[in-house]
């Protein structure tokens, strides 16, 4: 995976602001519709290969996912 770059508060607060902004139903189907570059596709395959050394069987995959739903259902802002 690609290295985390190090953001100043300024940057931070610009990129939060930027990824939290209501998309445009246009801007969001660009965005749903585009292709991977090389880097997204090998970061997934590296998330999907962690996953599955973590969680060798489907029902351990399965529980994992159902408690990490809770979890963010608990945690999530309202």
């Amino acid at each position: 995976m690609s290295q985390v770059p190090t953001l100043t508060p300024e940057q931070r607060a610009e990129l939060e602001a930027w990824e939290n902004r209501r998309l445009s139903p246009e801007e969001f189907e660009a965005r749903v519709n585009a292709p991977w570059t090389e880097q997204e596709r090998e970061d997934f395959e590296a998330l999907v290969a962690w996953f599955n050394r973590r969680y060798p069987t489907p029902i351990e995959r399965l529980r994992a996912t159902r408690q990490l739903m809770a979890q963010w259902q608990r945690n999530r802002p309202r």
